[in-house]
């Protein structure tokens, strides 16, 4: 069942999924977010909903639910970028939805009408391969006013904001905090630097990981992975700024199972659910009393751009062409 799901998706012929769900018990959902597979193992165990999931950047699934004119491809979206999430509300391809979990967070980790809800925060940092740093006598950059210095030439990795809604949460929260003039003018010093903008957004720091470049613009939550997995990398918030996003969950419009896709936001967004994130992924869950390991705190901690991620989402169209003007030839 699940590889019908997965070709359909990619098919060129057409982008809109068979039956997927055969029963009550079963959902399908894009996902974009780091441990998810102990995450869903135990929403499958507090439920007895199987989940069939598909790994894709959010604005990966974006380009695709507008390529199938907004015809339900999954039942759920879950983690990415914000962004898409507000682009796709406004196009009117998600279910609004108010679980009854919500009453316990803060209004700035929801949108009012239902149609998306924050699970937790994450940001964006600078990382650094120790090994290849010292070999090419390199410091590591501490703020992205550092990225732009000429010594990084071609060693400095990101992904295009275009399908990554963290290195969007990044373009945007540098022209927020800058301001239009300054924000670009930073970000053309960066580009300097950068040889390629890749397509996936865990590209930079994988690449990074393995010797491949010195720098990448990386998630936190990617970069804390790394560390735990013995990569010889370093990470730094950077000093200006630390750009950050929030995490969704949604509901597709002609979702094939809603009740079960509205079973996920309820577990996602409830103590029980929101204590698996803290378990198995280094963002931080936005419900208020949960614990965060020193790491997730340090990041919570850190020198957050003040930033309006509603606003993001709804400047996404205007910012993207103004991006792929400057730099979509890389």
């Amino acid at each position: 069942m699940f590889k019908k799901f997965v070709l359909a998706v990619l098919a060129a012929a057409s982008l809109v999924c068979p039956a997927i769900a055969e029963d009550q018990k079963s959902i399908s959902i894009f996902i974009a977010y780091t441990g998810i597979k102990p995450i869903i193992e135990t929403f499958e165990r507090d439920t007895g909903i199987k989940v069939n999931y598909l790994k894709m950047s959010s604005g990966e699934v974006l380009t695709r639910i507008r390529a199938a004119k907004g015809k339900a491809q999954a039942d759920a979206w879950f983690g990415g970028g914000l962004d898409s999430y507000v682009a796709a509300a406004n196009e009117g391809f998600l279910d609004a939805y108010v679980s009854p979990e919500r009453a316990s967070y803060d209004a700035m980790f929801y949108n009012a009408d239902g149609y998306w809800s924050g699970i937790s925060l994450g940001s964006v940092v600078l990382m650094g391969n120790t090994e290849v740093m010292a070999q090419k006598k390199l410091a590591m950059p501490k703020s992205w006013a550092d990225l732009a210095k000429p010594e990084y030439k071609d060693e400095v990795l990101m992904a295009t904001p275009a399908v990554s809604g963290t290195f969007y949460a990044m373009v945007s929260g540098i022209v927020q905090t800058l301001g239009e003039e300054k924000g670009w003018k930073l970000l053309e010093a960066i580009d300097a630097n950068v040889p390629y903008y890749s397509k996936r957004g865990a590209e930079p720091a994988n690449k990074v990981s393995i010797g491949e470049a010195a720098i990448a613009v990386a998630p936190f939550d990617t970069v804390q992975r790394l560390i735990q997995e013995g990569y010889k990398v370093e990470m730094a918030f950077p000093a200006d700024g630390v750009p950050w996003y929030i995490a969704p969950v949604a509901v597709f419009k002609g979702a094939q199972n809603p009740e079960g896709a509205r079973a996920l936001v309820d577990w996602v967004l409830s103590e029980k659910g929101q204590l698996a994130l803290a378990e198995y992924n280094t963002q931080a869950p936005v419900r208020p009393g949960v614990k965060l390991a020193p790491a997730v705190q340090s990041m919570r901690d850190s020198n957050l751009m003040r930033m309006d991620v509603v606003k993001a989402g709804q400047d996404r169209e205007a910012i993207l062409k103004v991006w792929l003007d400057k730099f979509g030839s890389k």
